[in-house]
């Protein structure tokens, strides 16, 4: 444990140094930077430090690993290339994950990025609580308070972004005993603690007023109400999200994501890109620089059959392609968020069910809601239509069905898609939160399609699916812990999906 322990103090540390230095390729083996009692000597030090831990937070969760191997997990987008595991995460029938320290870096990094940056931020998060807690303050109760409030919202969204990810994790606070073996946490605990955190953030930010440090979300001041409201819609997302099946989403507390919803968000969450520590994977899942004919991902067939139910929900494998390659949708957001593409980029033996003739381009008909991901423009990670459509998803679960058509008659549906309005009772209620999830918020929240379909049904072959349906079988339903860490403490590494693993969550 201490290895492993020391190898996160290390890439904390190293991340305090990026922040100034803007280097993005952090060694986590440079035993010359000084340790956590040097680093955080005097209060001043705090608000850097805490400052690499949103940035560590920020890369385990927006970047290509996870988001982009997710999402072609989850039948979001679609990209037969090898990079970030995509190829081997979307084959079909699925393959499950090899979680095997012999295995190529770029794949072990699907786990190995939000696995240790998730833990370092956490890490982070608790070594400022500490300090404040023995004393360490800038001179100003207001600053102090801030510091304490930003770090318990850290905890909290990095604790809840290893429940949602991994079938277990670390739970580790301010009083936790580094020097001795930890003991894993379920993902139910997980999220526990994350929502317990977020809670208290949202009590702390309440109780006092301040501007969140500009440093520490780029490009973005928070007041300490806006903050408040973050935190909440956070704690609704997690409590949401974190369903592994139909039977635990029945069973979530949904009156608890009915009151974090309704004092949520009322502005987008959305980071502005930077180009040296703020990036994501929205510059391959959107039309970049390539223009819509560039080589990297498409929409998943699965989606394009949601907008125009004549489409197949898998694309062709006779080799003959559509019959009709152009899709017509009675939602206007077919011509505004996406572009046809006659042509296809794939390679055919990789698997024709990767093929598709439409790309995101929401971010070309909206610059100021979508930025390239790179080095400009926003990277919306968590939009307040999402937040509506959780609230709406909680009344409609609470048997309120007139108030969840409402929620969704007075949002996107109608207001970009010019879609009738819904009835105010009836599964189609339902449907039609699920489809705005998948439609209005496509390439927002990272992970975001594969924590709604692992929730919302059965799992579906691969050969039969449905536009709004679960995983995949064999999806992988969440990640292992790496092997690398395992293999510190003589643990055998293990595995989700695949054949032997329809559900995703049976270890192998």
């Amino acid at each position: 444990m201490k290895n492993i322990l020391y190898k996160i103090n290390i890439l904390v540390l190293a991340l305090v140094i990026s922040v100034v230095t803007g280097c993005e390729d952090l060694d986590t083996q440079n035993l010359n930077n000084p340790d956590t009692q040097q680093v955080l000597a005097t209060g001043n030090d705090l608000p850097g430090f805490l400052a690499g831990g949103f940035v560590t937070w920020w890369q385990a969760n927006h970047q290509s690993r996870p988001g982009l191997t997710l999402g072609v997990a989850s039948d979001a987008v679609s990209c037969s290339w090898g990079n970030f595991g995509m190829r081997r995460m979307s084959e079909e029938p699925r393959d499950p994950y090899n979680n095997s320290s012999a295995e190529t870096t770029d794949y072990k990094d699907v786990v190995r990025f939000p696995w240790f940056r998730n833990l370092s931020a956490q890490f982070t998060a608790n070594n400022v609580i500490k300090s404040l807690n023995d004393g360490l303050t800038l001179g100003d109760a207001s600053q102090d308070k801030m510091l304490e409030t930003s770090a318990f919202f850290l905890r909290g969204i990095a604790r809840g972004y290893l429940g949602l990810l991994f079938d277990q994790a670390y739970l580790t606070d301010e009083n936790t005993d580094l020097s001795q073996q930890l003991d894993f946490t379920t993902y139910q605990e997980m999220i526990a603690g994350a929502v317990s955190d977020l809670e208290q953030a949202a009590s702390l930010a309440n109780a006092n007023t301040f501007t969140m440090d500009p440093s520490f979300i780029s490009g973005l001041s928070m007041t300490n109400t806006q903050l408040a409201a973050l935190a909440n819609s956070y704690a609704a997302r997690f409590l949401a999200q974190s369903a592994r099946t139909a039977a635990e989403n029945d069973a979530a507390d949904w009156a608890k994501v009915l009151s974090f919803a309704e004092n949520g968000i009322t502005a987008d969450f959305a980071p502005l890109a930077d180009g040296t520590n703020w990036f994501g994977y929205w510059r391959y899942s959107h039309i970049g620089n390539g223009g819509p004919t560039g080589s990297w991902a498409r929409l998943d067939q699965r989606l394009v059959s949601a907008l125009d139910p004549s489409q197949p929900s898998r694309f062709p494998q006779d080799g003959n392609g559509l019959a009709n390659p152009t899709a017509t949708s009675a939602d206007s957001r077919l011509a505004s968020d996406f572009t046809f593409v006659e042509t296809q980029n794939f390679r055919p033996e990789r698997g024709l069910w990767h093929f598709s003739h439409y790309k995101h381009s929401r971010n070309l008909s909206e610059p100021e809601y979508m930025g390239d991901g790179v080095s400009a423009g926003p990277m919306p990670a968590f939009t307040t239509t999402d937040n509506e459509l959780l609230r709406a998803e909680a009344l409609y679960r609470l048997g309120r069905e007139a108030d969840a058509a409402a929620v969704v008659n007075a949002g996107t549906r109608v207001t970009r898609g010019n879609l009738p309005a819904v009835a105010t009772s009836g599964a189609e209620i339902l449907e039609a939160i699920l489809y705005e999830r998948f439609i209005e918020t496509l390439n927002t929240g990272p992970a975001g399609h594969f924590f709604d379909r692992r929730r919302i049904g059965d799992r579906v072959a691969f050969d039969n699916l449905d536009a709004l349906g679960g995983l995949q079988m064999g999806t992988p339903g969440h990640l292992p812990v790496p092997a690398e860490e395992l293999e510190v403490f003589e643990l055998e590494p293990y595995n989700f999906g695949g054949a032997n693993d329809p559900t995703g969550l049976v270890r192998q």
